[in-house]
């Protein structure tokens, strides 16, 4: 029953995006609001995300399939008062709501390549959150790709971590504390010391590896942002460490710099669905909200980095088949993928680094 209301809701909630017509701008279109002659898009999907969501989305779900007796159908406040829902549809998850549910234990599997074996392989390494960091097995996304690519992986994921930096957290480089992306990059390049990744299997896996020898680096964030209420982007300042445009686009930067050979795949949050403490059913990607924006608005975003600093991208949210109809089947607790999600999510993802190595090579 959680199921047929998930696509019912969400059904509703793109015919309501269409008749409004409305879209979320990062800042208005054409305006240089940097000063440094670089335009930034408005958070729109690209043709690559509008293919993939038609090739990936089945019908909506049509009038004569309402019914039940769901509270949250025309977007009312649910009983346990988690959530408020506007008349657009649109509802704002509380703080509680806006918990990243644990992954239960998973043992530990994947093994640290080695240097020695290292020739003539592709090494991708892989920086990201528990999307990536709880699943260090066989049925593990790094581990998986690394089959499918035939490469060595070095999975530096970290679960429960961002892209950009929280308010209490310093930007300074002397004074760095923060396990974001921006302080896995940083550490990467040399510029803050690796001890950040203190506690975690990414440490010894971060000393095991030559960086200079990547042929793919992967940032996989934006569900923690989202959780985490952190802006989208701020217009003012282009390169903003703690949002998370600013922190994807820094990251990047630093990156290109540093191995200008290597390539990056920016790789968008999922699609997901969001629940109660008494199990109700609040909403998904595209119509909850965190107070900032809705959880759709971050891959989109994610998508407009990709195709402003010319790296690749990663449609996660629409283009490995999960969606309010197969959630169920991708999907363990709303948020983090099942082992057939994750098997999904590296198939598209090996796709994507094998053709563009085919490209390389020729």
């Amino acid at each position: 029953m959680k199921k047929f209301y998930a696509c019912l809701i969400a059904a509703l909630v793109i015919v309501l995006a269409a008749a409004c017509g409305k879209g979320t701008e990062e800042n208005p279109e054409g305006e240089d609001t940097a000063g440094n002659g670089i335009i930034i898009q408005t958070t729109q999907s690209t043709p690559e995300m509008d293919k993939e969501n038609e090739e990936n989305q089945k019908p909506a779900v049509t009038g004569n399939e309402t019914g039940g007796d769901n509270g949250n159908e025309n977007g009312n406040k649910n009983d346990n008062g988690a959530g408020n829902a506007g008349s657009d549809g649109q509802v704002v998850l509380s703080p509680e709501d806006l918990q990243e549910p644990e992954i239960a234990g998973q043992q530990v599997t994947e093994e640290i390549p080695s240097r020695d074996d290292a020739v003539n392989k592709l090494q991708i390494v892989f920086l990201g959150d528990s999307i990536l960091d709880g699943y260090r097995n066989e049925t593990g996304i790094a581990y998986l790709t690394g089959m499918y690519c035939d490469a060595d992986v070095y999975n530096l994921a970290m679960g429960g971590t961002t892209a950009a930096l929280s308010t209490y957290e310093s930007a300074v480089y002397g004074e760095w504390t923060s396990r974001c992306l921006q302080g896995v990059v940083y550490a990467i390049c040399g510029l803050v010391d690796p001890a950040i990744m203190e506690g975690y299997p990414a440490k010894a896996i971060f000393d095991s590896c030559d960086f200079s020898n990547t042929d793919y680096f992967v940032l996989e964030y934006g569900m923690n942002d989202f959780l985490s209420s952190i802006p989208l982007n701020d217009e003012e300042t282009y390169y903003d460490a703690y949002t998370y445009v600013g922190a994807l686009r820094v990251s990047v930067k630093k990156l290109q710099e540093t191995f200008p050979d290597a390539k990056i795949v920016l790789c968008s949050p999922t699609y997901a669905h969001f629940w109660g403490k008494d199990g109700s059913y609040l909403g998904d990607g595209n119509m909850s909200s965190n107070g900032v924006a809705n959880l759709v608005e971050y891959y989109r975003v994610c998508g407009n980095v990709a195709a402003d600093m010319n790296t690749l991208f990663m449609n996660a949210y629409e283009g490995i088949g999960l969606n309010a109809y197969t959630a169920d089947e991708y999907l363990e607790d709303g948020i983090h993928l099942s082992a057939k999600g994750r098997d999904e999510y590296a198939k598209k993802l090996s796709k994507i680094i094998l053709e563009c190595e085919e490209t390389r090579n020729n």
